[in-house]
């Protein structure tokens, strides 16, 4: 191939981030929706295992810090050693991070980024349900049931897209473990509370206004407490007596319209996960600090021209960096003019459109440097032989310079609990169809099930459903 693929990342295997929620509470396995990274694509030429810690973008080299592989089996392991590297081409993919805000005791909260974001927070939901079984609050008085109920409420900070299929996932699992007779915790079912709370007016202001009423409706349907309106200042770390600060913003009484007074209040609870708001990952502020000033968007990210590439210092290679997803500030250019730009939403979606709009330009071998990028004169073979035949190609097609990247929207799914879905579908900025219900339903899994790695995890996510539809959901902590 023209391009040799060298793929730099501390976890090994790609996994589908939307379905992460399902994980959390065994609706699926976490290997059901996850292909190693070595498996997923024969063009990867070699594999590192690491994290990547610096970059010099005028030597074109980069640092990795290998894992330790070892550290489970060896206590006594020598760190794991680092090592440079030469890039012709650096795409830099690094995704974000959850952003807490500062907001004293959010570092201790839970997450849900990662595969193992998921795997703890499903343990520590088993964990809760034991907690709140144990013979010191098996009683009636009223000290019991108020620490009882304590032990069992879920506070989720967010109400994006995660917060509220988190939500509808543990409203399911809640269903499962607390029916009569057949459920493993019968004796909860009126001590459960998830409690939502979300700094905005509406849930997934993302999706078309009828749908983020449809979602607080459905929500509100199933139990979940929805307080909107409502930052979180303040999570305890204290396991025995865990709080949650809320502030509230007070409405007029008479107007109904939100005022700049706020309502205090301490909420218990026995978990919280933190799915509101996202953050660059370090290695994104290391970059630009040898990128120019202009580089730095307001919110740490990578500001981008429309071929992904960041502003680069005088003396290194224009072209020779790339950077997408959510670590790149991208605009989006509407085909309205008085539309005016935005940027891109921070969606895989996106990236993954990015992705592929980097990867026709390496393989058509585009001259980088320039603005826009266009043909070379005569395309170089890997044995470093001129293939006129593809700059033909490109000129009879009309791509000598090559176009902008394009991100074509083609809509927005969310699942909220009960066999029910958000589904918004949509080509560019036309809307075609929007469904909340069991008709959205279908459509989300039936693309949900698409969109998997491969064959391999398409099959295991449907048996897993199956599973989980006859047998329930599976709360066993290993």
């Amino acid at each position: 191939t023209k391009v040799k693929l060298v793929v730099i990342s501390p976890s090994n295997h790609f996994v589908f981030t939307p379905m992460l929620a399902a994980a959390s509470v065994g609706t699926v396995e976490y290997r059901s929706m996850t292909e190693a990274v070595r498996a997923s694509n024969p063009l990867i030429h070699e594999y590192i295992e690491g994290k990547a810690t610096d970059v010099n973008v005028y030597n074109k080299t980069i640092t990795v810090q290998l894992n330790n592989l070892l550290s489970g089996v060896s206590p006594d392991t020598e760190a794991p050693p680092t090592i440079t590297m030469e890039y012709d081409h650096l795409v830099t993919a690094v995704g974000s991070q959850v952003s807490d805000r500062g907001v004293p005791g959010a570092d201790k909260t839970l997450r849900l980024k990662s595969t193992d974001d998921a795997r703890k927070l499903r343990t520590a939901v088993g964990e809760c349900f034991e907690y709140a079984s144990r013979p010191d609050v098996a009683g009636s008085s009223a000290e019991q049931i108020k620490e009882r109920s304590r032990r069992v409420t879920f506070l989720i900070v967010g109400g994006g897209p995660t917060g509220i299929e988190l939500a509808g996932e543990l409203t399911d699992l809640f269903g499962d473990v607390t029916r009569a007779h057949k459920g493993t915790y019968p004796k909860l079912k009126d001590s459960v509370r998830v409690v939502l709370a979300h700094g905005g007016p509406e849930l997934v202001p993302q999706f078309e206004p009828a749908l983020r009423e449809e979602a607080l409706k459905a929500l509100e349907n199933k139990g979940v407490e929805v307080l909107l309106n409502t930052r979180v200042t303040e999570v305890s770390d204290d396991v025995a007596n865990a709080y949650a600060k809320l502030s509230t913003k007070v409405k007029d009484p008479v107007t109904g319209e939100l005022t700049e007074h706020r309502e205090e209040q301490s909420l218990p609870v026995g978990l919280t996960v933190w799915c509101a708001g996202t953050a660059p990952v370090p290695f994104v502020e290391t970059m630009l600090k040898q990128l120019p000033e202009e580089a730095r968007f307001r919110d740490g990210r990578v500001r981008v021209d429309p071929w992904m590439r960041p502003p680069m210092p005088d003396g290194a290679e224009v072209g020779s960096l790339f950077v997408l997803g959510d670590a790149a500030a991208a605009e989006h250019r509407s085909e309205n003019e008085n539309d005016g730009d935005s940027l891109l939403p921070s969606t895989a979606q996106v990236a993954g459109q990015q992705g592929a709009f980097i990867a026709r330009l390496l393989d058509r071998d585009y001259d980088l440097t320039h603005t826009p990028p266009h043909v070379q004169i005569g395309n170089m073979t890997e044995d470093g032989i001129n293939d006129p035949s593809m700059t033909q190609w490109l000129k009879f097609r009309g791509l000598e310079q090559a176009p902008p990247f394009g991100f074509l929207n083609l809509g927005m799914l969310a699942y909220l609990g009960g066999g029910e879905a958000l589904s918004q579908v949509q080509v560019g900025d036309v809307n075609l169809l929007s469904w909340a219900g069991s008709v959205g339903f279908l459509l989300w899994r039936s693309v949900y099930l698409v969109k998997q790695v491969a064959t391999r995890n398409r099959v295991l996510v449907t048996f897993d459903w199956i599973k989980s539809a006859i047998f329930g959901r599976d709360i066993t902590r290993l």
